[in-house]
Order: structure tokens, then sequence, then C-alpha cells
């Protein structure tokens, strides 16, 4: 799940986990928050797991479905100057690039 920016200078965050409890919109997670450090541009981790409690209805959140063989506690981000991927270094990558032509993501 990522955290959709609403202004260009706004932190690129992330969450990667796996639902416990669903109703009505509103899912229960358990999963590993990451944070892009804009002067540096790689994306960091929280070491601790964290559950967050998220509307899927809120318009603020692009949620993706991975695939069940992938490793959540392998995940890791590589960022460039061009591109951003998700990896868990497994065979599963995920190009999570938000600009196509020209500058820095």
């Amino acid at each position: 799940m990522a955290h959709r920016r609403l202004f260009e200078k706004d932190v690129v965050r992330f969450f990667v986990g796996e639902v416990d409890a669903y109703d009505a919109g509103i899912i229960k997670a358990r999963g590993h928050s990451y944070v892009r450090d804009m002067m540096g541009g790689q994306v960091v981790g929280k070491e601790e797991a964290r559950t967050t409690i998220l509307s899927l209805s809120s318009g603020t959140l692009i949620v993706y479905q991975l695939p069940d063989a992938v490793e959540l506690d392998a995940m890791r981000f590589v960022a460039t100057d061009l591109e951003l991927r998700m990896t868990d270094g497994r065979g599963f990558t995920m190009n999570l690039t938000e600009v196509t032509h020209g500058g820095r993501l």
C-alpha cells in the first residue's frame, strides 16, 4: 500500500503487510512502514512491525495485492534517479515509479 501524494513535496510512504481483519472497507493490517528519504532518495524501513487501521475508501491510498509467494519480511526498495522498485530478492519485483519521463521521483 502506498499513501497517495496530494502535493509535490509530500513524503513518499509505503506499508507492506498482511491483512488481519476486514469490515465494511476498513482493514487491520500487520507489517512494516517505509519512508522515502527526500535528501538521499532511498527508501528506509522501520525496524519494528506495526499494526495499522486503514480505510480503503479514503481516496488517499494506492493498494496493491501481492502474490501469495512474496516474502514480506524480505521486502526492500531499490531507488535510482529514474525508477523505484520493490523486491523480495527472490523473484518478485514491482515497479513503483511515479514519473515516466524526465526529473526525479
